[in-house]
């Protein structure tokens, strides 16, 4: 089925420059109103304003989106694709170990890995700001977005942490104990994305990109390394 956020992409469009130029629009739509309902919200932000800064018009948004709330459902979908996209393998392959019977120190690295590549995506994508800040609000005051983050990525996400958690300490799945915990590593990971502007000017000697990057995986390491491993 045919819908304005998943649009048909046969051979011949994709190579009709009409359909070229009509996907970059879309995408400069996008790009501009993940940063802008980031920053300010739903209610805060006009299609008129994103259409402006977009160098679009307002008949491109209806066309491709629906309305203001298709717009800002489309943020939601291309935030969940783009945190997918970036952790499939790492979290699959934790899932499957996890049932697969693992013992605990394999379970243990997984852990660190699952919660280090969400750390080096967040802090090595320009973009994961605007996103962190959408999520975040999303999250406190849900809105028309609040289903498609929390039921297909917060949710699986935390569930997958505590899910390690439990098995590096040889435990039986599940319990909220391991999901607040799960929720504490990932708010303190997801931080650093949201918080970059507060951090800088905390720092004396703000780290470049890549150093931060660096740095958050050693302080997640020593997270992880306190979830002990039963002996």
């Amino acid at each position: 089925m045919m819908t304005s956020i998943d649009p048909v992409r046969t051979p011949e469009a994709v190579a009709r420059p009409g359909y070229r130029r009509g996907q970059e629009s879309r995408e400069r739509i996008l790009a501009v109103a993940l940063q802008a309902f980031g920053l300010k919200g739903f209610q805060a932000v006009s299609t008129r304003d994103i259409a402006q800064a977009a160098q679009a018009n307002l008949p491109a948004i209806k066309y491709y989106f629906g309305n203001k709330e298709g717009l800002y459902r489309a943020c939601a979908e291309h935030i969940v694709a783009r945190y997918v996209a970036a952790n499939l393998m790492v979290g699959t392959a934790a899932h499957d170990a996890v049932l697969g019977g693992q013992p605990a120190a394999a379970c243990h690295r997984h852990l660190r890995a699952v919660l280090t590549t969400l750390g080096q995506f967040l802090v090595d994508s320009d973009e994961a700001h605007g996103w962190s800040l959408f999520i975040q609000r999303e999250l406190a005051d849900p809105g028309p977005a609040f289903d498609i983050l929390f039921e297909r990525l917060w949710r699986p996400g935390v569930e997958l942490v505590a899910l390690l958690i439990n098995a590096t300490r040889g435990q039986a799945a599940g319990g909220d104990a391991a999901r607040l915990e799960a929720i504490h590593m990932i708010s303190g990971i997801t931080a650093f994305a949201s918080g970059r502007p507060a951090i800088d000017r905390l720092l004396a000697n703000p780290p470049s990109q890549a150093a931060m990057s660096d740095q958050l995986c050693r302080l997640i390491e020593r997270q992880v390394a306190l979830v002990a491993i039963p002996t």
